[in-house]
């Protein structure tokens, strides 16, 4: 090999004029090939080159060495920065007045936390900071990471990245637009829309983080969690896989697709593994029908699933609004696999002119619409006709037939009791009819009594105006509760 080492040392002391601790150090080539003539302004070196500078040491098999303490070094490019990162590629670009490095093709960079592959990296030795302007992959433990382009700060072992983020994670993948991710903590920072694919659900947000170790993650911004039976949603969201936990906060909406309701509130929770969700502040039930729809607001609300049934749960100071029906009481459920809708603990319900109440409400739904009520223990039902008289029926055990949500019929098992005020033709009050029997039937039009059948020993009376007592014109337990009646969706949040 020819060494022109009898010009070294002259070469050397010409070559640098910056301060020593900036100039590069060369530790070894197997050739020095310098030439003032031809090449005044650089040498080369060949054969198992290494330099140092700033700490650094970085190896190749041939370089050009500038007297501006610059570097154009070409194949097995190795740069290691003490203990913690190490780089290489195929071609280096090396300025030592600004300890910036640019390596070109099949470049590595590699740390303690994680292993990244690219065509380009732009480093900063001073700084610790690596800009990657083509597409990066990024093997992370369980993690896979690629991006359009990005950057890798070593100190802080934070990486930004930009366009077409994917995480690829055997449990989910991950796809955004920019994202910060911390390879040491294995935190993830979503700035931008981003989607979140498992088998479990899908995940959306515009802001939020994930700790891919943990799997506890928080989103903000449109966030959503989409389950195959459920669609929750909230100003922010905590969602814990391993658990999987969700829990919601603000503005929440969690949406049963399947049953065509949603629930909105300000605090939501969700088990995933249970398919169970619950709502609580604010929390309303809003099941949609027809172009209608009824609201159910109470302190808590529980969707809960067992097998294939599937029931919403409304708990304390119940109260329902729908147009032509309003509901009150304290404790509510809904199975949707037979559409039922149970009241317990002093329940009334309002439809139309009727106010109905008895220990226990069951009703029967179709389509959004009544078709059946079932009252147990002390049913009554009471229609106001003027301020002065209340039309009333009662019974050991009652039923209710609906036709678009007007009652048709009303059949009275046991101890029927009715009180019904009497008019003439031009609708003056003429008297109050009572009767006693024990199976009564009543037909109901347009919300007026249109016929009765008493099945068993009837005894009925008719008392002129002027000659019934007030003790005589109310049945044993009447109550009217007309006050408690909501008037608007507003008013079933009024205590």
């Amino acid at each position: 090999m020819k060494k022109i080492l009898f010009i070294l040392p002259l070469f050397l002391c010409s070559f640098y004029t910056l301060k020593a601790q900036k100039q590069i150090e060369i530790i070894h080539a197997d050739d020095f090939i310098f030439d003032n003539n031809k090449h005044p302004d650089y040498g080369k070196l060949v054969g198992n080159v290494s330099f140092k500078h700033e700490g650094a040491i970085m190896q190749c098999d041939s370089a050009y060495q500038y007297k501006n303490n610059k570097m154009d070094a070409f194949g097995n490019i190795k740069i290691n920065q003490g203990d913690t990162l190490y780089l290489s590629g195929k071609q280096l670009f090396y300025d030592g007045n600004s300890s910036k490095a640019i390596i070109k093709y099949k470049v590595r960079l590699i740390d303690k936390h994680m292993n990244l592959t690219t065509e380009q990296i732009n480093y900063d030795l001073e700084k610790d900071i690596a800009h990657y302007p083509t597409k990066g992959k990024i093997i992370d433990g369980n993690n896979n990471l690629v991006s359009d382009r990005g950057s890798y700060h070593s100190k802080s072992h934070l990486f930004y990245f930009k366009g077409n983020v994917e995480v690829i994670n055997k449990d989910y993948e991950m796809r955004t637009d920019t994202m910060l991710y911390n390879s040491k903590t294995k935190v993830s920072f979503f700035q931008g829309p981003t989607t979140i694919t498992s088998e479990e659900n899908i995940i959306y947000c515009e802001n939020g983080w994930y700790n891919t170790q943990s799997n506890i993650s928080q989103f903000q911004k449109n966030a959503s969690i989409t389950h195959q039976d459920f669609i929750l949603k909230g100003d922010s969201i905590f969602y814990d896989r391993n658990k999987g936990y969700g829990k919601a906060i603000s503005n929440i909406n969690l949406i049963d697709t399947v049953n065509n309701l949603f629930i909105t509130g300000d605090l939501g929770e969700y088990f995933e593994k249970t398919q169970n969700a619950m709502v609580t502040q604010n929390a309303l039930l809003n099941l949609i029908a027809d172009k209608d729809t009824l609201f159910v607001h109470a302190d808590t609300l529980k969707s809960t699933k067992t097998e294939a049934k599937r029931e919403i749960n409304a708990y304390n100071n119940v109260k329902c609004y729908k147009s032509d029906m309003q509901a009150k009481c304290d404790s509510l459920s809904y199975n949707l696999q037979d559409s039922t809708i149970e009241l317990f603990k002093n329940p009334i319900i309002w439809s139309d002119k009727f106010q109905i109440t008895a220990d226990s409400i069951r009703l029967l739904v179709s389509a959004g619409k009544i078709k059946k009520m079932f009252l147990r223990q002390n049913p009554m039902i009471i229609s106001k006709e003027d301020s002065l008289n209340y039309n009333q029926i009662k019974g050991k055990i009652m039923t209710g037939f609906f036709k678009e949500n007007k009652l048709q019929k009303i059949v009275v098992i046991g101890n029927g009791q009715t009180i019904f005020l009497a008019q003439n033709d031009k609708k003056e009050n003429i008297g109050i009819n009572t009767t006693d029997c024990s199976d009564i039937t009543l037909f109901f039009k347009e919300n007026e009594l249109d016929g009765i059948s008493f099945h068993t020993k009837p005894a009925a009376i008719m008392h002129p105006m002027d000659k019934i007592e007030e003790k005589d014109k109310l049945l044993k337990g009447f109550l009217w509760r007309g006050a408690e009646q909501p008037k608007s969706k507003a008013d079933i949040f009024n205590e």
